[in-house]
């Protein structure tokens, strides 16, 4: 007598007939790095930058949007309290007030954006939320 196999139509059963939690968000590429980090206690040395794009920011601590991905989807919890900056290219840009309001919400220590495509042309950096110390916090 095989348990497992005993157990296996009781557990399939169990799957089908099991519901998803409906607040569940998925994290998006690098996101479980940085789920991995905080909980250990740290904090990336230095800006993370979110894209939408696989070819930006490659020498920074990143995570990336995918193109078929909304942002309310997503679990940004991990940038609480971090500085973050979005980097994004023209063909972007109607997506970057969605990922703005979703990652302010999890209120992250200083948030920007860049528009790649507007370096020289326009301002291409936006002030979304200014640096708050942790000291002037705590105060």
């Amino acid at each position: 007598m095989n348990p497992i196999k005993e157990n296996a139509p009781a557990g399939t059963r169990a799957s089908f007939e099991t519901q998803l939690n409906p607040n569940y968000k998925r994290l998006p590429p690098y996101g479980k790095q940085f789920m991995s980090i905080r909980a250990a206690g740290k904090v990336p040395s230095k800006t993370v930058m979110v894209t939408f794009d696989w070819d930006l920011a490659k020498a920074y601590p990143r995570i990336v949007i995918a193109d078929d991905t909304l942002p309310d989807q997503l679990n940004f919890s991990y940038l609480a309290g971090l500085v973050v900056q979005v980097v994004y290219r023209r063909k972007d840009a109607h997506r970057v007030s969605g990922l703005v309001g979703a990652i302010l919400n999890v209120n992250p220590s200083f948030l920007a954006t860049f528009a790649l495509d507007l370096v020289g042309i326009s301002d291409a950096v936006t002030l979304i939320k200014p640096y708050e110390s942790v000291q002037r916090e705590a105060a």
